[in-house]
Parts: C-alpha cells; structure tokens; sequence
C-alpha cells in the first residue's frame, strides 16, 4: 500500500502536491470525495475496499508499536489531533510491543490511571 501510494504522489508531482485532486488539479477539500477516490483507486490496483479512515488506524498502530524504536507518543497524540494522550493511549496502548507488566509501569510512569485502559 505504501509503495502505491508513494508511486500515485509521484505521478501527481509537477501537477499538485497532494496525491488526490480534482480534474483542475486543486486540492479535494470533501472527506467524502477524497474518499470515493482513495477506493477507487484500491479497486484499480486490485486491493479490498477500505476506507481513508484506516489508514490513520495503522499510521497509528504502526507508531505507537515502534516506540521502543523513540518514536514520541505525544508526537503521535499531537498528529491524531487527540485532545490529551490518554486519548491515544485508551486506543492504542495494546498495539505497544511488550509484555503486559512493562506496559502497565510505563503507563503508571506517565501518571495514568489504569482503569481507563483494556489490556
């Protein structure tokens, strides 16, 4: 999926700078038009029907498993426009690649309260 999408922002470059614009080559300002041409676009390179909102799901999962890696989870926070990183975390603290005990430390390090988390 990456590679497809590097490749479309690559054969758009010169003419937007967006991987999704309109027949004048401006910027789609409807979620829902972006959308209907991300699954089209799916379909053309025979890949199953998702939604745009997936791939904010695995940017996200992809980041927040890779913070062993120094990858910042309030960067993350701040990219998924969450209000505070208790948000990020309800969400995605399972996708974090460690034991239960590790997590559970690093979460009461951050001063969280654990009850709001499902492990």
């Amino acid at each position: 999926m990456e590679k497809k999408l590097l490749e479309w922002k690559k054969e758009s470059f010169g003419i937007c700078d967006n991987v999704f614009y309109n027949s004048s080559h401006k910027t789609f300002y409807s979620h829902d038009i972006i959308n209907i041409n991300f699954k089209k676009r799916l379909k053309d390179i025979g890949i199953k029907e998702r939604s745009l909102y997936t791939l904010r799901h695995t940017f996200a999962s992809h980041m927040i498993s890779n913070m062993n890696k120094g990858i910042d989870i309030l960067w993350v926070s701040r990219m998924l426009g969450h209000k505070d990183i208790s948000i990020t975390l309800q969400v995605y603290a399972k996708y974090i690649k460690e034991n239960d005990a590790k997590r559970i430390n690093k979460i009461k390090e951050m001063g969280m309260n654990l009850g709001m988390f499902t492990f």
